[in-house]
């Protein structure tokens, strides 16, 4: 019996050390197999999250800021596009940009929307023929073949041939809006501008659209579905409404004076519309800018009827001006907006031409 206590203990301790090293294998092999089965998820969803392009995701504040020349400033999604407006919606700019399968549906989508707020039976069949002709099946065909569209529109349009495969300036300079057009590859990019001067902003976005073409990823996906319900809709409701224009814009004095017994302390701005059926309200948006002070904050004031066509405002250095510091070569900085048709606005560019002058005894 002395003799065999030995060999058992050690069958034992054999025993105990197989089964420690078979749990240490099965607990590796557990491991292992956890981390394979979520490499491909986690490999999946990172492909998945890169073909997805968030619109906005490529805008550098920083910049649009320098170009709006005041903050602050609104970022939206909407309708698959960024858009970027000023506090006051006087001004405006919004891009969008597809690709692949989603480009020439995000044109056509484009194409019908730019005759909603017009009359549909003078449009409406011009923008079928183009967009169910066989021939513009493809962006730079379809690009071209709505030109018409904008012609229509009262819009005109040059070739613009340093961004992209084809590229158009397409400009309204009545309602001061306008549209780069471009077409690179299976990419197709639209930037617009609203309230601007067109020879304030074109430079700046043609180098913005360098600038997004350089950002994207080979491969991109925006989620927006291009619906089609609601169109029809909104070209019937709006259909008898034309969109008003800003004619002209007059004022009796360029400059304002202040200061103790002075004359001339204050201009009448008047602005002239046509399509005037739809207007709601005018207002007009101002601020006072100087050397020593650029306030970002702009006043908002409603601008009286004189009548359907004609509105106007007075500004008064002792009234119009009592949050900012009355600098001597101080310039009045202003644009106009129409309200019509309830929540659509027209907005002119902005202004610079009112001196605020102190007088001399």
């Amino acid at each position: 019996m002395k003799k065999q206590k030995p060999l058992f203990l050690l069958l034992v301790l054999l025993l105990l050390l197989s089964g420690c090293n078979q749990n240490t294998e099965m607990g590796e092999i557990n491991l292992t197999q956890t981390v394979d089965s979520e490499s491909p998820n986690l490999s999946q969803a990172s492909s998945t999250s890169n073909s997805f392009l968030k619109p906005c995701s490529v805008i550098n504040m920083a910049e649009m800021e320098t170009l709006f020349q005041e903050s602050p400033l609104f970022i939206n999604e909407e309708n698959g596009s960024c858009v970027i407006r000023n506090q006051w919606d006087t001004r405006s700019i919004w891009y969008s940009v597809f690709s692949g399968e989603q480009a020439l549906p995000a044109m056509q989508w484009q194409t019908r929307h730019l005759i909603v707020g017009w009359n549909a039976d003078d449009y409406q069949t011009i923008v079928d023929e183009i967009i169910n002709d066989e021939s513009n099946q493809t962006l730079i065909d379809l690009q071209e073949a709505r030109l018409v569209v904008y012609e229509q529109l009262e819009y005109r349009w040059e070739r613009f041939f340093t961004v992209g495969d084809s590229a158009y300036w397409i400009l309204n300079s009545r309602a001061f809006k306008g549209i780069l057009d471009v077409v690179e590859g299976d990419i197709y990019l639209q930037i617009g501008f609203s309230g601007f001067l067109a020879a304030q902003v074109q430079t700046e976005i043609e180098n913005l659209a360098k600038s997004i073409i350089v950002q994207l990823p080979e491969k991109f996906f925006v989620e927006f579905d291009f619906p089609e319900e609601g169109v029809s809709e909104s070209i019937s409701d709006d259909s008898l409404l034309k969109v008003p224009q800003i004619l002209e814009v007059t004022k009796t004095s360029q400059e304002i004076f202040f200061g103790d017994l002075c004359g001339d302390e204050m201009t009448t701005i008047r602005a002239q519309f046509n399509h005037v059926e739809g207007i709601d309200n005018v207002y007009l948006v101002y601020r006072l800018v100087s050397a020593s002070e650029t306030n970002d904050n702009w006043n908002t004031v409603f601008m009286n009827q004189l009548t359907p066509s004609t509105w106007e405002i007075s500004l008064s250095a002792e009234t119009s001006f009592l949050t900012y510091q009355l600098i001597n070569g101080a310039q009045v900085e202003y644009s106009i907006a129409i309200i019509y048709g309830v929540n659509n606005v027209q907005r002119s560019p902005s202004y610079s031409d009112i001196l605020l002058l102190q007088c001399r005894q």
